[in-house]
């Protein structure tokens, strides 16, 4: 399935040291994905002893990477 960034995203990701290869990996290899709002859903990946949360939109066959963070509650 096709990723694109947003461009809030590609800032956000910037901001907060995240690469896009690392973003679409936890898209791609989510352990665990959670419904959100408005038909988004948050994909988590555990990076080292940090998880790293994506939210996504799917628009048809595509998927929209929204904003991604490392979430900061202890593992």
């Amino acid at each position: 399935m096709p990723v694109a960034f947003s461009d809030h995203e590609k800032f956000q990701l910037k901001k907060r040291k995240i690469s896009q290869k690392l973003a679409r990996k936890a898209v791609q290899e989510s352990i665990e994905i959670i419904p959100s709002f408005r038909g988004r859903k948050l994909r988590r990946l555990l990076i080292d002893d940090k998880m790293l949360e994506v939210v996504t939109r799917t628009e048809g066959s595509r998927i929209t990477i929204v904003t991604a963070y490392y979430l900061e509650e202890d593992l």
